[in-house]
């Protein structure tokens, strides 16, 4: 089953120093287990998403977010992102604008709230159901940006589905709040991230580690 991967957290996160990043997408955290969902009439992969820097003083170290972008697939190779505002993103493609912008940051900030991300968009991988919140996190993003999801497919993880509803519970959810720093990462030919300016040196031990085992899988729609 091919599937839709999207973008993911950093163990070595590098400090922004510039308008662009090179980064090398490698994988969706949790591989061949990462959450599923259908989102316009396609079943993807929902999540944490892994790439390497590839240039600059922390070039090798491990970087993660999430996809604001449904157009493009991840590619594997190194690729040159501009730093944008959310409102700016995707490229290619006509601006979201500032209420899309809103709605996505929205979304991370209630994660952080609950305290499944911090405000650098990392998380504890040891805490409990880590791969369904970051599925149900990555999934809020697309239904932000336009997509349209169906939570009761059979081809929707109900991990995913579960803590979805916990984190846009309509009695709890928040949407006056804002992450702070909340950009993204964009280039033609790779599918757009968030990203956090500035970005926090490094902050988690034994990324190489959390890359072992893990196939690399090019993301697409099926």
């Amino acid at each position: 089953m091919l599937k839709l991967a999207f973008y993911a957290a950093s163990t070595a996160v590098p400090t922004a120093m510039a308008d662009t990043i090179d980064l090398d997408f490698q994988q969706i955290a949790g591989g061949s287990s990462a959450m599923s969902v259908l989102i316009d009439g396609g079943q993807v992969d929902a999540g944490h998403m892994i790439h390497t820097i590839t240039s600059g003083p922390r070039a090798g170290e491990s970087f993660r977010s999430f996809c604001v972008e449904l157009a493009e697939q991840a590619q594997t190779g190194s690729a040159t992102y501009d730093i944008v505002d959310v409102a700016d993103a995707p490229n290619p493609g006509s601006p979201y604008g500032q209420a899309v912008a809103d709605a996505v940051s929205a979304v991370v900030a209630n994660a952080e709230a609950l305290g499944w991300i911090d405000g650098n968009l990392q998380a504890d991988e040891n805490q409990s159901g880590y791969l369904g919140k970051m599925g149900a996190i990555q999934a809020a993003i697309w239904e932000a940006a336009g997509g349209v999801l169906n939570l009761n497919s059979s081809q929707t993880s109900d991990e995913l589905s579960f803590y979805y509803s916990v984190l846009m519970n309509d009695l709890t959810f928040d949407d006056t709040l804002r992450m702070s720093g909340l950009r993204a990462a964009v280039a033609v030919g790779q599918q757009d991230m968030l990203y956090i300016v500035p970005l926090p040196p490094a902050a988690f031990a034994g990324a190489g580690l959390l890359l072992a085992g893990f196939g690399v899988r090019a993301c697409r729609r099926r």
